[in-house]
């Protein structure tokens, strides 16, 4: 009988071809096939992403049997070892276990943990590894650790050669990738041949996990606030976004804020700007991929962490305002990039606004949300007195 699977995690789950599309391979041949319910996997996202995925995706947790979540190696990008990064993303990756285990207590959670090339984990103790395997052992979920596994079969030579890997995060293929897929598999075998039980739920490790986190989602915005509707599709996704291009959203929190925006990034996908009580920041959302022209579109996030400085971060304050409205040029503006986005190029006042919103995930109470018309500030064209029509060639 096929497992009902849902998989969230980063590109190299995405990657086609990958060590995914092996490992279903591979479990079909042991007997122990994945059918896969529910593809949420989204190149450069981390374990943000992956709770708001679970959240707008709800339904599917309670018919799984398998949860796979392989975020390791992008979470070790963004969060690094720094001590208040760690405990916010800490706070993530408790959210997803307890959150999916609330949704459905007999769920068998298992986390893969990949390394990148020349990552931390050659020769010393990766943070977010660490954190990943504390966080499991306490809720009694599942780590397949891929990194320590190359480390025992090859040595540090073979797993730290440059042609291990086709980039800086992902193995090479196919040799590598089919090598971690048939680790994956020992491991996933021997893990989904014990009968799942349910499990009540431990005390929380950190008492403000982001498990209750909420969504805010395109929908509610289209239907309650009407914002236009725009759609993407492609191969993988078709989703149906809130283009906050000409207005203005704002919102108030109790006990609670922002935590990361859901958008799409397209070629035209303007930059954000974001006005809170501690001064207005401009954001970028473009990803390189699309500026240089190998993606159409993205599914991307936008994690709020930098709107909290120092102490703030892990401060969860009683009362939070905020705004967002596609950037508008002002040169004094604070800018702020995302390590895996890009700059927009120079502010153009003529150029079309759209900002396509998934949703956005945060804590605490939404007490008002409001949306307002932007207006249009770009040059308007001189009203035409005559119309002449152009000969033809």
């Amino acid at each position: 009988m096929a497992l009902r699977t849902i998989v969230i995690g980063g590109s190299n789950t995405v990657m086609q071809p990958g060590y995914w599309p092996s490992l279903l391979a591979r479990m079909a041949q042991r007997g122990l096939p994945l059918e896969v319910i529910a593809d949420l996997s989204v190149g450069g996202t981390t374990s943000g992403f992956g709770l708001f995925q679970l959240k707008a995706n709800a339904h599917h947790l309670a018919d799984a049997d398998v949860l796979i979540i392989e975020y390791a190696l992008n979470d070790a990008f963004v969060y690094g070892d720094e001590r208040r990064p760690f405990r916010h993303w800490a706070r993530f990756y408790e959210g997803i276990i307890r959150y999916a285990r609330a949704q459905n207590p007999a769920l068998r959670i298992v986390t893969l943990i990949f390394g990148a090339r020349g990552a931390s984990y050659v020769s010393a103790v990766p943070a977010i590894d660490a954190g990943m395997h504390y966080i499991s052992q306490w809720y009694e979920t599942s780590v397949v650790n891929v990194s320590r596994h190359l480390m025992r079969r090859f040595g540090r030579e073979v797993v730290s050669d440059p042609t291990f890997y086709s980039d800086l995060g992902h193995y090479a293929r196919p040799v590598a990738t089919t090598i971690v897929a048939d680790i994956v598999a020992d491991d996933l075998e021997r893990i989904l041949m014990i009968t799942a039980r349910p499990r009540a739920l431990p005390l929380p490790i950190d008492l403000q996990h982001f498990a209750d986190a909420k969504v805010l989602d395109a929908k509610t915005l289209i239907e309650a606030h009407g914002v236009p509707a725009r759609n993407y599709s492609n191969r993988r996704f078709s989703a149906t976004t809130a283009d906050l291009g000409g207005y203005s959203l704002n919102l108030k929190f109790e006990k609670g804020r922002p935590l990361a925006l859901a958008y799409v990034c397209a070629s035209d996908t303007s930059a954000l700007e974001i006005t809170t009580p501690g001064g207005t920041v401009e954001a970028a959302m473009l990803k390189g991929g699309v500026r240089d022209g190998f993606f159409k579109f993205l599914l991307s996030m936008l994690s709020c962490d930098f709107l909290y400085p120092g102490p703030a971060l892990l401060q969860e304050p009683a009362a939070f305002s905020c705004s967002f409205q596609v950037a508008q040029g002002v040169p004094a503006t604070s800018r702020h990039v995302p390590k895996d986005n890009v700059a927009h190029g120079e502010f153009d006042p003529t150029a079309d606004r759209v900002m396509p919103l998934l949703g956005m995930l945060y804590t605490g109470t939404l007490k008002s949300c409001v949306v307002e018309p932007v207006a249009d500030s770009r040059p308007q064209p001189a009203a035409a007195t005559e119309c002449i029509e152009a000969p033809s060639n």
